[in-house]
């Protein structure tokens, strides 16, 4: 048994090595055929499109304030980021075209964007395991100029900004904002969660709030398992929100089910969409959460939260607790004590409620909830 998990250890080092070496050859390819760097000309570009590969939903909020300032300076924007956060860009943030990418379909959108003519391609995330794809659509769309972060020297992407400190991802885009002489001052998300739009979820809020309740988002539920709270865990805080008269609970459950008959002033989301949930939280006087989609969110509206981080490494190097933390007076960020200091982190599970109450408990005190 111990030599076979030592010959599945040195095989696994052996696929590593060699996912390296052909990262490199193929930096080396690109580098040849690729046509010289060119020089920065920010009043020369009217069209540009934002790398966003392999991002999530967290990561399109906080760039929506990017593509906002793009906007206001008249520019067209278009955006390449997995299918599943489509609807994002179709509804909630506005862009001139979205191109919607799956690991079997990158070819074929690397042919639709080539026809584009972008003038400007920017990458805001470092050289990642999904570098590759980006490097791909850049070398088939061949843009005026290009930008990214924290790439080898070899890069084809024509400016390369090196900083590898913690700071959290809106600094970057300020930086390049500067760069293309756009005013970066008073940076934040551009949403569009109107209650022309989504009737529905302010309604709701009106309700609870006309009961002299304060509507409070419970959100246990993040996008990996050690980033998601147990079932033990939502029981024990269920019962403490449940405790706080003021309080009136919503939970987002992602469909699990949950039980809450035996409490008061708590229920499950009615909606089973993103939108409608987004726009709830947009009414909301707190929000506890574990998922950094809904920290953004609560941070673009500037609402009292409760959000949960468990130390880990974005992609093994950054903290992520400032990098995508929550960036906002209002937050109060609690983090598990493990410190394991791995790109996975903590595990939630692990995560001790009662920094969690005595926070809310404080804060009732105070009345700034």
């Amino acid at each position: 048994m111990n030599a076979w998990l030592k010959l599945k250890k040195i095989n696994r080092m052996r696929n590593i090595y060699l996912k390296g070496v052909k990262l490199k050859l193929k930096l080396n390819l690109f580098h040849l055929f690729y046509r010289k760097r060119s020089i920065l000309f920010p009043n020369d570009y009217k069209t540009v499109c934002i790398f966003m590969h392999t991002q999530a939903i967290g990561d399109a909020i906080v760039t929506s304030g990017f593509i906002g300032k793009l906007k206001d300076k008249g520019l067209k924007v278009y955006v390449i980021a997995p299918k599943r956060i489509e609807f994002l860009f179709r509804k909630i943030i506005t862009v001139d075209g979205f191109f919607g990418l799956e690991s079997k379909n990158y070819r074929t959108i690397n042919k639709k964007v080539k026809r584009l003519n972008i003038d400007l391609a920017i990458d805001f995330f470092d050289f990642d395991k999904g570098v590759i794809y980006r490097l791909h659509t850049l070398f088939a769309m061949k843009p005026k100029h290009s930008i990214t972060f924290n790439h080898p020297e070899l890069t084809i992407f024509d400016t390369n900004i090196v900083n590898n400190s913690s700071a959290h991802i809106t600094q970057r885009m300020v930086s390049v904002l500067k760069l293309l002489e756009i005013n970066e001052c008073d940076y934040c998300a551009r949403l569009n969660l109107s209650k022309y739009d989504y009737p529905s979820p302010y309604e709701l809020a009106s309700k609870i709030k006309k009961e002299h309740k304060k509507l409070v988002i419970f959100n246990p539920y993040g996008s990996q398992k050690n980033r998601t709270l147990s079932m033990e865990q939502i029981d024990k805080t269920l019962k403490y929100l449940s405790s706080v008269n003021s309080f009136y609970t919503v939970v987002f459950n992602m469909g699990k089910d949950i039980k809450y008959d035996h409490l008061k002033n708590i229920m499950m989301s009615p909606y089973q969409d993103a939108e409608n949930a987004f726009a709830l939280v947009c009414s909301a006087d707190a929000v506890i959460t574990v998922d950094t989609a809904i920290v953004h969110l609560a941070s673009a509206f500037n609402i009292k939260q409760y959000c949960i981080y468990n130390n880990r490494l974005h992609i093994g190097i950054y903290n992520n607790n400032i990098m995508w933390g929550p960036n906002n007076k209002k937050a109060t960020q609690l983090c598990t004590s493990e410190n394991i200091r791995t790109e996975a982190g903590d595990d939630l599970t692990k995560f001790d409620l009662s920094i969690l109450f005595d926070a809310i408990d404080k804060d009732i005190k105070l009345n700034t909830i």
